[in-house]
């Protein structure tokens, strides 16, 4: 990895800010204007738009790699939303007209925080007859937060992508988001019904938003927030190991060999799948397996990882409080993504059919 991305005093507040967010006492405004302070928020943009590329040009894959997974060791809410707005930003760029993407940078350069809302529950968004949105999205990140929000639509001939206006604090409701991980992300409910879809509001061609490999080959980023926290919760778990005086215990040798080696796999597949992406190291198909693989390794390596932990820190994790509880069952939670066998089967696919 680069060396570190974030101040250490802005990371130290991040991480003194994620056991407010865990017991839902407040959203994550506080870290996401830190960020702000940084210049993160508006990092993503191109260069000559005021932004420094990360995350969307081959330059700047690997600091927004960094980024990341420092977001992912501090907090996985607050890297959760971060990734959102960077996913936002990039869609922009790709499949914007001009005036769309003047729009979005300057709002960014404002302070707007983006996001991409895809999932659907019992209600999904429609565009009707008279050009307006109809339905809900459910596991909306960011909710309070988000000021923008790209949501995805169906329409007669597939997906639209459909930019919306988040801000109507009316829509949105967590109350559904009564879940043990990840309660900072504030993942709810938005009611996206009556609000405009007309041509100046829809982002790209129908299904754009499957282009590969910015669809799947995407995952890559949050690869990078899984293994940043996989690396928290290994170097914490040592210090456990050294506070207990056992460092030379061959067990505790052994267990610590074993959370350092998932640790550190997780971020050479992460950094894989980035720069496959990102940096253009492989062809849209091939980034697209690489990444694919890399999402089920860094899955594999986390449940071998979190069982570690546990085993090391016993109750004392589960006690309110515990950064390494917490950002265990943050990690848990985020690791839970749609689809899941259905991505290892595109990922076997492509690499059967790319075989010699």
């Amino acid at each position: 990895m680069p060396d570190p991305i974030l101040a250490d005093d802005t990371l130290a507040a991040i991480r003194a800010g994620d056991e407010a967010l865990d017991r839902g006492l407040r959203g994550p405004a506080v870290e996401l204007a830190l960020l702000a302070d940084a210049g993160l928020l508006s990092a993503p943009l191109p260069v000559d738009r005021g932004g420094r590329g990360w995350g969307t040009s081959a330059d700047g894959a690997e600091p927004m790699l960094a980024l990341l997974a420092t977001l992912g060791g501090a907090s996985l809410p607050l890297a959760r939303i971060y990734e959102g707005h960077v996913n936002a930003i990039k869609l922009f760029l790709r499949y914007g007209d001009q005036d769309q993407q003047a729009r979005v940078c300057a709002a960014v350069a404002a302070g707007s925080i983006l996001g991409v809302w895809g999932a659907e529950r019992d209600r999904p968004v429609t565009i009707d007859a008279d050009g307006l949105l109809a339905g809900v999205k459910t596991f909306a990140s960011g909710l309070g937060d988000v000021t923008h929000a790209i949501v995805t639509a169906r329409v007669a001939d597939g997906l639209r992508m459909v930019v919306i206006d988040a801000t109507d604090a009316a829509r949105g409701e967590i109350f559904d988001w009564d879940v043990d991980g990840m309660v900072g992300s504030r993942s709810g409910r938005f009611d996206c019904t009556g609000l405009p879809a007309g041509p100046a509001d829809c982002l790209g061609a129908v299904d754009a938003l499957f282009i590969e490999p910015d669809f799947n080959g995407g995952v890559w980023r949050l690869c990078a927030c899984y293994a940043g926290a996989m690396e928290r919760l290994a170097r914490l778990t040592a210090r456990q190991i050294d506070r207990t005086g056992s460092r030379d215990d061959p067990l505790a040798a052994h267990r610590l060999g074993h959370l350092a080696m998932e640790a550190r796999g997780a971020v050479l597949w992460a950094r894989s799948a980035c720069l496959a992406v990102e940096a253009l190291q492989a062809s849209p198909a091939e980034a697209v397996t690489t990444t694919l693989f890399a999402r089920e390794a860094i899955e594999q390596a986390a449940t071998r990882l979190l069982a570690l932990v546990e085993r090391v820190n016993g109750t004392a994790m589960h006690r309110r409080g515990s950064e390494i509880g917490r950002l265990s069952r943050d990690l848990r939670l985020y690791l839970r993504q749609a689809d899941l066998d259905g991505k290892l089967r595109v990922a076997t696919a492509g690499w059967v059919v790319g075989e010699p």
